[in-house]
């Protein structure tokens, strides 16, 4: 997995999106494509986003909302992606809040999907 190079790496801080910066979220973008067609997910749409990014899953007409948090800052970015519910692809409010590690992000999917 080539994000996962990225654990621990300090990204350049600036007032727009770097290179480096977009190398990376290209990486995750394929990565979670990759991860989700393996269990049947399709990643609905990916947004860009200074530093961070969030992604809308869907499986069956079922949405799950997925976000990283600000690499510059946050660390533990890896082992802290958000994954909710969504009621529809719009649903920016969605379900309680559940955290798990990037490659698991597809795995958290459809367990959240199969419970509702």
């Amino acid at each position: 997995m080539e994000v996962k190079k990225y654990i621990g790496h300090q990204f350049e801080s600036s007032c727009t999106r770097t290179q480096e910066y977009i190398t990376f979220e290209r990486r995750c973008k394929k990565e979670l494509k990759d991860m989700c067609a393996k269990v049947g997910i399709n990643v609905h749409s990916f947004n860009p986003n200074h530093f961070m990014w969030t992604a809308v899953l869907e499986k069956d007409g079922k949405f799950i909302y997925v976000s990283i948090s600000d690499v510059r800052f946050w660390n533990n970015w890896y082992n802290h992606i958000l994954v909710r519910t969504m009621k529809h692809d719009k649903d920016w409010t969605g379900g309680t809040n559940n955290y798990c590690h990037f490659n698991e992000i597809a795995e958290k999917a459809l367990y959240l999907l199969s419970r509702g």
